[in-house]
C-alpha cells in the first residue's frame, strides 16, 4: 500500500483565504488531508490543521514533483515554523529506534523541504543502516536494495549539489568498505581536489593511499599488505620478496619490506629497504616516517628529527608527524622548536590527548603556559543547514557500519610510549 493512499483532498472555501497569519490561503488549490490509521473515508470532524499538515508532509516526502509542492511547503512552514528542525530530530530518534520506514518518511520530507548536502547524507546514511539491518536478518535482497538506495541517493546528491566534499567523502568511504576500489579511488581523488585541510582530509588521504596501493599491486603485494594488516610480518615478507623479484624498481615492494622489517625490530635491514624506495624515485612522508623510526631506534636522534623534518615538508598537516617531531624536541629540551611543533599540532587537533600531554610537560619544565586556541564552531541552523547526527566525517552522521579499523601501524604509538617511559 502506498503512503499516498491514505491521503484525501478537500477544497477550502474562499472565506478561509485570510484566516492564517502571514500566509494567504489559495482556495483554488486542493488541500491534502491525512486519514487516521484504519480510516477509509474522510470524517469532517477529523479535518484538523494537524491532519492537513500531515497530508502535506506526505505529499512533500513521496511526491516532490507535485505541481503544488511549493504551496504545501510554504503552508507547512507558516503553520509550523520549526517544522524542519523538529522533523529532523524526530527522524534521528526513529532511526536510532530502528523504525526505518518512519525515519525514511521524515528524512525524505526534510530533504525535499530543505535540499542540502547534509540532508542528502542523512537520508543515505539511513539506507546504509537499513541495509545492515537487513543483512543481519539474512535478507540479501533487501540488503542489496537499501545499499543501492544509499549509493543512488549520494550519486544523485552529487548531480544536484556539484562536487560537494562531504558527499564525495561518503561515496569514497562506502566504496572502499564495499571493495569497489576503482570507484573509491575516483571519488577520493575528486574529494582531495575540493576538500579543506584538516583531520578528516588527512584520514581520507591515508585511505586513498591504501586504495591506490591495492589497485597498483598484483597478487603478491596485495597479499603482503593483507598480512601486514594481520600482524603477520613473516608471511608479508615471504609474499613481498616474490613481488620484488619481479618488480625490483617498484618502490611499493621495498616500502612494505622495510615496514615489515621495522615491525620485526630489524632496523638496519629496514632502513636499507626504505632507502631503496628513494633510489626508485619515490619520495613521500610515509617513507621518511619509517626512516625516522629506524634512526631513532638505532640511537641517532638528530637523524630521526631530520627525517621527520623532511616528512613534514612533504605532508605539513599530518598530526602524527608534527606531534612526534614536537615530542623529540621536547625530550631533547629544545624548547623553542618543541613549542613551535606543539603549537602546530594543537592547531591541527586541539583535543588530541598526546598533544595535551606535551603541553603539560612543556609548561612543567619551562614554566611557560600556552595561550588558549580560538576555535570556530558550526552552529546548526534549521533555516540554512539542518542539524544532523554526529558524524565522524563532519557531515552529521555516525557510520559505525562502514568505518573500520584496518589494523594499520604507523609505528609512532609504540615509539612514543617507549620515549615517554625513558623520559620519566
Amino acid at each position: 500500500m502506498s503512503k499516498l493512499d491514505s491521503i484525501r483532498f478537500i477544497s477550502l472555501p474562499k472565506s478561509m483565504e485570510d484566516k492564517m497569519t502571514g500566509f494567504r490561503i489559495d482556495s483554488s488549490i486542493p488541500i491534502p488531508v491525512q486519514l487516521n490509521e484504519g480510516q477509509k473515508h474522510l470524517d469532517p470532524e477529523s479535518i484538523t490543521l494537524e491532519a492537513i499538515v500531515a497530508g502535506m508532509l506526505t505529499i512533500i516526502a513521496y511526491r516532490p514533483e507535485d505541481r503544488n509542492f511549493d504551496y504545501y511547503r510554504s503552508f507547512v512552514l507558516a503553520a509550523q515554523p520549526d517544522a524542519i528542525e523538529e522533523l529532523n530530530t524526530a527522524a534521528i530518534a526513529k532511526e536510532k529506534q530502528k523504525d526505518y520506514p518512519f525515519a525514511e518518511q521524515l528524512f525524505l520530507t526534510v530533504y525535499h523541504m530543505l535540499p542540502q548536502p547534509a540532508s542528502c547524507i542523512n537520508l543515505a546514511t539511513l539506507y546504509s543502516y537499513w541495509s545492515v539491518y537487513e543483512k543481519e536478518a539474512k535478507d540479501e535482497k533487501a540488503e542489496d536494495f537499501y545499499l543501492t538506495k544509499c549509493l543512488t541517493t549520494l550519486e544523485e546528491g552529487l548531480e544536484r549539489f556539484g562536487e560537494d566534499e562531504d558527499i564525495l567523502a561518503e561515496l569514497g568511504s562506502m566504496h572502499t568498505y564495499l571493495g569497489n576500489l576503482e570507484e573509491a579511488q575516483g571519488y577520493l581523488e575528486r574529494y582531495m581536489k575540493v576538500a579543506a585541510e584538516g583531520e578528516k582530509k588527512q584520514k581520507l588521504k591515508k585511505m586513498l593511499k591504501d586504495v591506490t596501493l591495492r589497485i597498483d599491486s598484483d597478487n603478491e603485494i596485495h597479499q603482503a599488505y593483507d598480512f601486514m594488516m594481520l600482524d603477520e610480518e613473516d608471511k608479508a615478507l615471504e609474499s613481498i620478496e616474490k613481488f620484488i623479484s619481479k618488480n625490483p624498481k617498484a618502490w611499493h615492494g621495498h616500502f612494505i619490506k622495510g615496514w615489515a622489517l621495522r615491525r620485526q625490530k630489524k632496523y638496519q635491514e629496514a632502513e636499507a629497504s626504505l632507502l631503496k624506495c628513494l633510489e626508485c624515485g619515490e619520495s613521500n612522508a610515509d617513507i621518511y616516517n619509517e626512516l625516522s623510526i629506524c634512526a631513532l631506534e638505532k640511537g641517532n636522534r638528530p637523524l630521526a628529527k631530520s627525517y621527520l623534518d623532511t616528512a613534514v615538508d612533504l605532508d605539513p598537516d599530518n598530526l602524527t608527524l608534527t606531534s612526534n617531531l614536537a615530542f623529540l624536541h621536547l625530550m631533547d629540551e629544545e624548547w623553542d622548536e618543541a613549542k613551535e611543533w606543539i603549537e602546530k599540532s594543537r592547531r591541527l587537533a586541539p583535543d588530541d590527548r598526546q598533544v595535551q600531554q606535551m603541553m603539560e610537560e612543556y609548561t612543567e619544565k619551562t614554566g611557560e603556559a600556552f595561550a588558549d586556541v580560538i576555535q570556530e564552531e558550526y552552529v546548526h541552523d534549521p533555516e540554512g543547514k539542518e542539524s544532523g547526527h554526529d558524524h565522524e566525517c563532519g557531515c552529521g552522521h555516525d557510520h559505525d557500519h562502514h568505518h573500520h579499523d584496518d589494523g594499520d601501524d604507523d609505528g609512532y604509538e609504540e615509539e612514543l610510549a617507549a620515549l615517554q617511559e625513558d623520559g620519566q
